[in-house]
């Protein structure tokens, strides 16, 4: 599947400062109650996009914080939530391991996530893109399968079977039919190429970076210099691409 090619607009969107607009607190409430924190930053008023944003592990909604701009530039509002698997890596706290006292496991932060989808259905969003990384991204690909009625496509930075069963996440991206996007670092390959081994559609853009890091974050210059304009060039063409189609899947 090759929908899109990066255009002069979406280069010029990579030269913009990376300043975070202001966001507005939130707090959702999983399925079993528990308090998730999280940051809703709006494109424009009446938006229909939204980006879902999960973080990887010993993190929280803070790794986005320097690509929020370029997100709602694109015209997309943005949802970023602390999981409750995480940390206070690349700075800032995570509000929601802190209120209940400590990590949990990656498994455990599911709900999270579908709080967020919840919350982003019930505001009328047309178009809901869920994004994730490292632990998060192996999330998203499970969300997606379950509800992907609800989600219009996926992104993931560097997946694996990162769970108890080594088979729970080729088989739900065995089932994805959305817009699947699937990167990692070129040093973690074969991960994704596990995750994908039962995966056959032409949802799937399988990116393969010269260069990266882990997660998300190779999307960010001070974390990923030598490879983030690239990396964020090639995803804010997908993301555009996303925006621009009906979904007729």
């Amino acid at each position: 599947m090759k929908p899109y090619k990066t255009s002069a607009a979406v280069i010029f969107l990579l030269c913009l400062p990376l300043i975070a607009r202001a966001g507005q607190s939130l707090t959702l409430h999983a399925s079993d109650s528990v308090a998730v924190f999280g940051t809703i930053t709006q494109a424009r008023s009446g938006n229909d996009k939204i980006l879902l944003l999960f973080h990887q592990a010993g993190a929280s909604r803070h790794e986005y914080d320097p690509l929020i701009t370029t997100f709602t530039s694109l015209g997309y509002d943005t949802l970023a939530i602390d999981q409750r698997s995480g940390g206070e890596l690349f700075g800032g706290t995570n509000e929601t391991v802190a209120k209940r006292g400590g990590s949990t496991g990656y498994l455990d932060a599911l709900p999270d996530l579908k709080a967020a989808l919840d919350w982003a259905v019930h505001h009328d969003y047309r178009t809901i893109v869920a994004v994730g990384s490292s632990y998060s991204s192996s999330l998203v690909i499970l969300l997606a399968a379950r509800h992907q009625d609800e989600i219009d496509a996926i992104a993931s930075f560097s997946p694996g079977e990162y769970f108890d069963d080594k088979n729970l996440i080729k088989n739900a991206a065995a089932k994805i039919t959305i817009p699947f996007y699937i990167t990692t670092d070129p040093r973690e390959e074969g991960d994704v190429s596990e995750v994908l081994r039962k995966a056959q559609g032409d949802n799937i853009v399988h990116y393969r970076p010269d260069h990266g890091i882990h997660g998300a974050s190779t999307l960010v210059k001070a974390r990923d210099p030598q490879g983030y304009r690239e990396n964020l060039s090639h995803f804010t063409a997908f993301l555009s691409w996303v925006a621009s189609h009906d979904r007729i899947y």
